[in-house]
């Protein structure tokens, strides 16, 4: 029986030049709105239709102050400007421009300083999907 199968640690997240090693959890989300089309000829079955397509990717990484790519993040957010960042794996890979629309960082007591992030397409990406 063959595997068809991706380990998360094979799998990249780069901001700019500079891959996000540091990246413990990365989420590339793929969804969309939805838009009613349901008629009095759909024989009492709802209709859905999906309106606009939505990509998000969101994740924690070790926070460092010495680390290029974090600190990408962190100025893309306090500026208000896009980032490049490519996010793959072997098969699959996304490039485009983002925007950081959250930062949160996690201060624990006894464990390592974390930044989690969001990233969304700004207006100057043209998305491809596999």
């Amino acid at each position: 029986m063959a595997t068809n199968w991706k380990l998360g640690r094979e799998c990249t997240l780069s901001v700019g030049a500079n891959p996000l090693k540091l990246a413990k959890e990365v989420t590339v989300e793929l969804g969309g709105s939805e838009a009613d089309v349901t008629t009095r000829d759909s024989q009492g079955i709802k209709r859905t239709v999906v309106a606009l397509k939505e990509l998000t990717v969101s994740g924690t990484a070790v926070y460092s102050p010495d680390d290029p790519a974090v600190q990408a993040l962190i100025t893309a957010y306090t500026g208000g400007t896009p980032l490049e960042v490519t996010v793959s794996d072997p098969t699959l890979s996304y490039t485009e421009k983002w925007a950081v629309t959250s930062l949160s960082q996690g201060q624990p007591l006894e464990d390592v300083a974390t930044l989690d992030f969001t990233l969304k397409p700004t207006k100057e990406a043209t998305i491809t999907t596999p």
